[in-house]
């Protein structure tokens, strides 16, 4: 990528952002009367986010997901809003601010900056060496990639044929990843977006805190959250979508609880017709409503475990309407919301004919796949009365993620959700601790809570990320706790939180402070962090606005420039066989170091397997140019369907011609098989097949996993040649199984992914 490249794509989507801010801006003041500060800027946060999300949407649904549609599209929809809405604010009273002290505001800057520059180590290790998690290399990096290749957004992209479906996942997450693809010509962005999510949660912390003047304690208890290692070494530095589902449904909780302080404060001033009457029942208006549903719709359309917390706190906010309203806000809420979240349902619906594909026992259809499930589903419900398991496996991935205090973390969250529901400030902070308990509860309820072989649930550490919206909840409400938030109190809570935060800080069970990076962490902490803080707190400090545009304006330039360096590194370094992670499996270590010394560009890579299916995205190139597909039958209602249905069966006939029409109409320039997940000690059937043919040539045959290139039309006839059971190849030590979605890699297969 030159340097022209990257400064028109960099400017693009400076303008993107400037349009669609001018119109957040402008939709804000009118929606949202009287509200300034951090909460007004989280509101146009969330209305900026929205509105891009719409476009994309809109211009990709109809093929013209291409730069300059998108840009047009961008600033016609940002100006236009910014003009409708208009310039004046609509009257309101103001939100309750309650005075911060110094010392706390300092703190919450402290210990933002610390967790940024704590994510910002495996964000480096990401931007040093290429995003090489599993669910990032299996479909979030393909999805996002696959839409600008194809100009298009919603077509279902397969990316293998396990019974999970992940292609008909919602994909808020993978459409905001390939906005930075459309613009840039590359990933460098992707690498960069979860620190920048994590951050935004923070921001949502003190949001929700700063009612009641509690936003110091707010930001130090969900610190402790965000940093714990179910979220930090399975989310910074990839583009898994766990952290940004958690800032939408953080941020419209942030909103409701201040609408709804908002509100209490205006019925506060309003009397009835009596003289000195009783303060008039509060109600969330509707601009609240609107822009707290818009975050809660992108949410569910960013993650598919936050199904359970958005119904929730939907049923939530209709239960807190006055009586005589409820249906009101139940239409404004669920009208809303699926403008952000519904696309994605739609399109299930249509290419299914379910909005839910997975919940095929009812009337609606769903795909028939085969039962490739790796390991059976279990929740951590089938383990809570096993002691060994909890033993061996709950207790050891909690001191993991949290700490040697995990304990307390856990018994601070829950004292959180239990004060709320007990004597909660307001019904809907009682309300949000239902909505915490209930969505903790399903958690434990969710498949997948404790993969792995029976009895040993080695997926539990990194699948807690799935109680992440319950314990981030639990934790913001103990934050605005009246006893907890107390003036006299808040400097113990901040002490104690303080101690849990550090403690999970250095005493993980990875450590990933490396002095490489502690530099770069430090910058890049400042400038995720400590540059918004500063900007938000110039006025106040009497600093003219021209001071503060030109200091933002520098701030941005530097941004740039930086990026173009690291960007440079960034595609020189990535996905290169010499420093793929240590537990890289061996054969595709081989295969990419093919593709490093061949670096195909525009090239069509057929894989199959499930190494080759789980690691695909290392073959798409630094352009992002290869087009990679995973070869399989489609089958109706948006199933995929393996070719081999016996993956043992080398001499099934019908299944080798398929194989080999399907190669023939893909066009498909290589191909990189692996062992079926079926059968993961038997050479492939498709490498048979396809080695067999003079078509093919052999560059690659290491540890089950071959590479051919595919110099012409593959023979069907040829099949007919085929005979014998094939005898079992053992595997090599460490590669018995698959390491799957969402467990570390090098582990044992294990099916760690609801969604």
């Amino acid at each position: 990528m030159s340097f022209g490249s990257y400064l028109a794509g960099s400017i693009e989507l400076i303008v993107v952002a400037a349009a669609l801010g001018f119109g957040a801006v402008r939709l804000r003041a009118r929606l949202l009367p009287g509200w300034s500060g951090a909460p007004a800027r989280l509101a146009e946060l969330v209305l900026g986010l929205s509105t891009l999300v719409v476009v994309l949407e809109l211009v990709g649904v109809v093929g013209l997901y291409r730069p300059g549609w998108v840009l047009a599209a961008a600033i016609l929809a940002g100006v236009g809003i910014g003009l409708g809405a208009g310039r004046r604010n609509g009257r309101g009273v103001s939100l309750p601010a309650p005075r911060v002290a110094p010392i706390a505001l300092g703190v919450a800057t402290a210990a933002a900056l610390l967790v940024a520059a704590h994510w910002a180590m495996p964000t480096q290790t990401g931007l040093d060496i290429g995003m090489y998690l599993p669910n990032t290399t299996w479909h979030n990096a393909p999805f996002a990639a696959r839409f600008v290749q194809e100009g298009q957004v919603g077509a279902l992209h397969m990316t293998e044929v396990l019974k999970l479906t992940v292609w008909f996942y919602p994909q808020n997450s993978e459409l905001l990843h390939s906005a930075g693809i459309l613009f840039l010509g590359s990933d460098f962005l992707s690498p960069l977006m979860n620190i920048g999510w994590m951050s935004l949660c923070l921001l949502a912390a003190w949001c929700f805190g700063r009612p009641y003047a509690a936003g110091a304690i707010a930001v130090l208890a969900t610190a402790v959250i965000v940093d714990a290692e179910m979220l930090l070494l399975f989310q910074g530095g990839d583009a898994k979508n766990d952290t940004a589902g958690l800032f939408f449904l953080l941020a419209s909780a942030a909103l409701l609880v201040n609408g709804d302080a908002q509100a209490r404060a205006a019925a506060a001033s309003a009397r009835t017709l009596h003289s000195g009457g009783p303060p008039l029942r509060p109600q969330l208006p509707r601009g609240v409503l609107v822009v707290a549903a818009l975050a809660a719709g992108l949410a569910l359309g960013t993650k598919l475990n936050l199904l359970a917390p958005f119904g929730l706190l939907t049923l939530g906010v209709i239960f807190v309407a006055r009586s005589g309203d409820r249906i009101r806000t139940a239409v404004i809420w669920v009208a809303a919301s699926l403008v952000t979240g519904g696309f994605w349902f739609a399109r299930n619906l249509v290419e299914a004919g379910n909005p839910l594909p997975w919940a095929d026992r009812g009337p609606l259809p769903g795909p028939e796949q085969f039962e490739i499930d790796i390991r059976e589903p279990f929740t951590v419900s089938d383990y809570l009365t096993d002691r060994g398991v909890i033993r061996d496996y709950f207790i050891p991935g909690l001191n993991d993620s949290f700490g040697v205090l995990w304990p307390l973390v856990l018994a601070a969250v829950a004292g959180g959700i239990v004060l709320a529901i007990w004597r909660g400030r307001t019904t809907l902070l009682r309300t949000l601790g239902v909505v915490a308990l209930l969505s903790g509860i399903a958690y434990l309820f969710t498949p997948l809570t404790a993969a792995g072989p029976e009895g040993a649930p080695s997926a539990f550490e990194v699948n807690l990320r799935y109680a992440s919206p319950a314990l981030a909840l639990g934790a913001l409400l103990l934050a605005v706790d009246p006893w907890v938030s107390r003036e006299r109190n808040q400097p113990f809570a901040i002490a104690g939180l303080g101690v849990l935060l550090l403690v999970g800080l250095f005493s993980g069970a990875d450590d990933v402070w490396t002095g490489d990076h502690l530099l770069g962490g430090v910058l890049l902490a400042i400038f995720v962090v400590g540059v918004p803080v500063a900007l938000a707190l110039a006025p106040g400090a009497g600093l003219p606005r021209p001071a503060i545009a030109v200091a933002a304006a520098l701030a941005l330039g530097l941004v740039v420039g930086i990026g173009w360096t690291r960007s440079e590194d960034y595609l020189d370094d990535r996905y290169r066989a010499e420093t793929a992670p240590a537990d890289f499996p061996d054969g595709m270590r081989s295969a990419l170091a093919w593709f490093n010394e061949e670096d195909p560009s525009d090239a069509r890579i057929a894989v199959v397997g499930g190494r080759p299916g789980f690691k695909q995205y290392v073959f798409y190139g630094d352009d992002l140019s290869n087009r990679v597909q995973y070869v399989a039958s489609h089958a109706p209602h948006g199933a995929y369907l393996p070719i081999a249905a016996d993956p043992e069966d080398v001499a099934d006939v019908a299944a080798c011609e398929r194989w080999k029409t399907a190669l023939n109409e893909g066009g498909y320039d290589y191909a990189v098989i692996g062992p079926d997940q079926r059968a993961q000690s038997f050479s492939p059937v498709e490498a048979v097949w396809t080695g067999a043919d003079p078509a093919a040539t052999k560059l690659v045959d290491d540890d089950l996993i071959f590479v051919f290139a595919l110099e012409g039309e593959l023979d069907p006839s040829s099949c007919a040649d085929f005979a014998g059971p094939l005898e079992a190849e053992p595997p090599r030590e460490g590669q018995a199984g698959e390491p799957d979605a969402n467990s570390e890699p090098g582990q044992a297969a294990t099916q760690t992914n609801p969604g």
